[in-house]
C-alpha cells in the first residue's frame, strides 16, 4: 500500500509520537507511507523523519491509496484532496474534541480565568460560551463527513457512535516494550519517596495541580517525598512557584523517559474524563512501577479487572497522598500491582498495534 500520513504541527507529545510510530510500523511491513508536516516545533530524535511542506493541497500529497491524519483541522483541510482523488480519509482520533468544547458549554468545566465573580468574568465567560458553541458546529461538521474513523479508547468509539450516530474503529496505543523493559530490582519504599508525574500543567484534564496538592499534604505531614515533573512543554511561573516540584525536565527521549520510570517509586496520573488514553501508566506498569490512577474510563479500558492499579477518585488529592502511602507501606499490596501492570502492559504491544492498524486501512484501501 501507498499511504500518506499528514500531521500540521510536529511537537513532542504523546499524540504526535503514536502518529509516528504508526508510520514506522507500516513501512516495517513494507508499505510506502509519506510522512509529511507543515510546521516543525520540536525535535526528541525522531525515528522516522516528516518531510515539511509549503501546505496540505492537491500539489503537495503524494500519489497514495489512502490519507491519514489525526486532528479536525487536518481534515478539513485534505478532505477535499481524498474526495477528488477517490480514495479514503482515515481520521485517527486520540481525543473527541466535541466532548472538550461540551464540557464548557454546559458548566461542567469553567476553566480558571473566567471563574471571576465581577461583571467583567461573567461577560468573557458568555462571549466565550458563543466561541465554544461555534467550534461545535464545526467540529460536527467535520465529524459528519464520510472518515474513516479510528479511536486509541473504547469511550471515543462511544462518543462518536453516539453524538454521529456512525462506526469508529478501535485501536489502542502501544508501548516498546524493549524500550520499557522491567526494572531490575525494586527500589527501597522505606527511604524517600521518588514520585513521577507527566504532563502539561496547562492542560486542565492531566490535573497536574491534584498531584502536586498530594504531594505537598504528605510532606507537610513530614513524610519525604521527591516529585519529579516531566513536560512536554517549558514549565510555568505558575507551577514553579507552587513550591512543591523538586525536579523538572522538559522534553526528554523516550529512552530517558524509560530509565526515569525505572528509578520511581510511583507513578501518578489524575486525569479527568477527558483524558484520550494515557501511555504514561502503561509504560510505567511496563517497567515494573506501581501506578497511581483516577477512576476514569480511558484508565479503566486498560484492562477488564481494575486491581492493576490503585484507583482513586477525580480532583481527590488526599486520597491520592493515601495511596502513596498505602504502597509504600504494604509490600503484598504493592507486588500485586507490579504483577498486574506487566500483565496488563503485555496486552499493548506494538507488534499488535502494526497488524490491527494494517488490517482496518487494507479493508478499505480501493473502495475510495
Amino acid at each position: 500500500m501507498r499511504l500518506v500520513y499528514a500531521i500540521r504541527h510536529v511537537g513532542m507529545t504523546g499524540g504526535v509520537k503514536v502518529f509516528f510510530q504508526h508510520v514506522e510500523l507500516l513501512r516495517g511491513m513494507g508499505h510506502t507511507v509519506h510522512l509529511l508536516t507543515r510546521f516543525i516545533d520540536e525535535e526528541w530524535g525522531f525515528r522516522v523523519r516528516p518531510e515539511v511542506v509549503p501546505a496540505f493541497d492537491e500539489k503537495t500529497i503524494p500519489e497514495a491509496n489512502g490519507i491519514v491524519v489525526t486532528t479536525p483541522k487536518d481534515v478539513e483541510e485534505l478532505w477535499s484532496v481524498a474526495r477528488v482523488r477517490g480514495i479514503p480519509l482515515f481520521h485517527f482520533l486520540q481525543g473527541f474534541e466535541p466532548d472538550y468544547v461540551l464540557e464548557r458549554i454546559n458548566g461542567s468545566v469553567v476553566p480558571e480565568r473566567f471563574r471571576g465573580r465581577g461583571i467583567l468574568a461573567k461577560l468573557k465567560y458568555r462571549y466565550k460560551k458563543r466561541e465554544w458553541k461555534a467550534r461545535l458546529r464545526r467540529f460536527d461538521r467535520l465529524y459528519e463527513l464520510p472518515t474513516v474513523k479510528i479511536a486509541i479508547a473504547p469511550h471515543l468509539v462511544r462518543g462518536v457512535k453516539g453524538r454521529y450516530n456512525t462506526s469508529c474503529y478501535l485501536l489502542p496505543n502501544g508501548i516498546d516494550q524493549v524500550v520499557f523493559h522491567p526494572k531490575e530490582r525494586e527500589p527501597d519504599y522505606g527511604g524517600t519517596l521518588k514520585i513521577l508525574s507527566v504532563g502539561n500543567y496547562n492542560i486542565e484534564y492531566k490535573a497536574i495541580p491534584d498531584v502536586l496538592e498530594a504531594v505537598r499534604i504528605l510532606k507537610g505531614q513530614g513524610v519525604k517525598v521527591h516529585l519529579t515533573r516531566v513536560s512536554p512543554a517549558d514549565i510555568g511561573e505558575k507551577e514553579k512557584n507552587e513550591g512543591v516540584v523538586d525536579r523538572f525536565l522538559v522534553r526528554i527521549s523516550e529512552s530517558e523517559m524509560a530509565n526515569l520510570y525505572r528509578e520511581s517509586h510511583i507513578l501518578i496520573a489524575a486525569s479527568t474524563e477527558i483524558e484520550g488514553f494515557g501511555l504514561p501508566p502503561v509504560e510505567a506498569m511496563s517497567t515494573g512501577t506501581p501506578v497511581i490512577l483516577t477512576r476514569i474510563s480511558p484508565f479503566f479500558a486498560f484492562d477488564d479487572v481494575h486491581d492493576f492499579a490503585y484507583f482513586v477518585d477525580v480532583h481527590r488529592p488526599e486520597e491520592i497522598a493515601k495511596g502513596i502511602m498505602d504502597i509504600a507501606g504494604n509490600p503484598v499490596l504493592r507486588a500485586g500491582l507490579v504483577r498486574r501492570g506487566f500483565d496488563v502492559s503485555a496486552r499493548y504491544r506494538l507488534s499488535n498495534v502494526g497488524k490491527e492498524l494494517e488490517g482496518i486501512i487494507r479493508e478499505h484501501v480501493g473502495k475510495g
